[in-house]
Formats: C-alpha cells, structure tokens, sequence
C-alpha cells in the first residue's frame, strides 16, 4: 500500500479532515466528538513500511487485513465505524 492511497482513503472514504501541522493529523467527528485517526508525515511517499501499516491499523482500530479492506473499498465507512464501536473505541 502506497501513502497515496492511503490518504485518498482517510480524506474521501473515512471522511477524516488533514489538521497540518509538522504531521498531518487525521480526525473523525462522531456525533458532535472528536476522534483522532491517525498522522501521516508530509513528506512521507512511496510504499508504507510495514510497521507503520500495522501502526496506523491500531489507530484506526482494524487489523492490517481489515485496513487492506478499508483502502480496498471492500469495508465501507459504516463497517469500519461498526468495528470501531464493537471494540469500544467509539
């Protein structure tokens, strides 16, 4: 997975809104609620090392499966918030 897609995903699919700073800090609002997502560097571009994936899979509490599924359009937004609210993080 690429930082591309990656970003194409929290912005048009997660519906996260970029707060840039140093880091681009990703948040959801739920239900009048803030939630941070996750943050990606600016600079950041190519492949996403494998660590960090599994990282910002935690963050947004999925697994790196369950995040390929997300980028992958094969989990919608309600699923991946449906996850969220069964694992107690929402």
């Amino acid at each position: 997975m690429d930082y591309d897609e990656l970003r194409h995903t929290l912005l048009s699919k997660a519906k996260a809104e970029p707060d840039n700073r140093n880091h681009v800090f990703y948040y959801v609002t739920l239900e009048g609620r803030e939630h941070k997502v996750t943050k990606l560097s600016h600079a950041a571009s190519g492949q996403v090392d494998p660590d960090l994936l599994s990282k910002i899979a935690r963050q947004m509490w999925l697994t790196n499966k369950e995040l390929r599924a997300f980028v992958d359009c094969e989990l919608s937004r309600d699923g991946w918030l449906a996850l969220g609210r069964s694992r107690g993080r929402l």
